[in-house]
């Protein structure tokens, strides 16, 4: 049995048909499922970056956009539960919305929630481009010291549907 699996996601394509080949190939019974999103804090400067003047605050400004940012994420994650409850075969699903750089989140919420098993998709939003300049599942695979599952979204063997 995994007793708890840390499965990020930032729900792509390849995140969702990483779930459905762990769904197709697992027997194992799974106690918990930390459903874990991070806004990435380079892309959230980015975003914010020039803006600032636009804004009387921009601490409290801040704030309220990752407040709003969170509860938009989090609501994604909601409605996602029952499908990672299916794909898992679990009852228990934990959404986590998390700021930070996504590999560094992971690791982290890994150690913290003590997981046994990280489930990672190979390809996430940014696909092949991501891969040259190093991957968000590379990373964690070189940080983490518990057990990773690499799921790649697409295969020849047969389980594509």
């Amino acid at each position: 049995m995994f007793r708890k699996v840390l499965f990020p996601t930032d729900f792509s394509e390849g995140s969702e048909k990483a779930a459905k080949r762990f769904e197709k190939t697992n027997d194992v019974p799974v106690g918990e499922v930390i459903l874990l999103h991070v806004i990435d804090e380079g892309t959230l400067e980015d975003l914010l970056n020039g803006y600032s003047l636009l804004y009387k605050d921009e601490e409290i400004e801040l704030d309220e956009i990752k407040r709003k940012l969170k509860e938009k994420f989090m609501e994604r994650l909601q409605a996602k539960v029952e499908d990672v409850k299916k794909a898992f075969k679990t009852d228990k699903v934990k959404p986590v919305v998390r700021f930070g750089f996504p590999w560094e989140e992971i690791v982290k919420v890994a150690e913290e929630e003590d997981v046994s098993l990280i489930i990672l998709p190979t390809h996430g939003k940014l696909g092949f481009s991501k891969e040259l300049i190093g991957s968000t599942a590379m990373r964690v695979l070189k940080k983490t010291y518990r057990p990773v599952l690499l799921i790649k979204p697409k295969c020849r063997c047969g389980d594509e549907e």
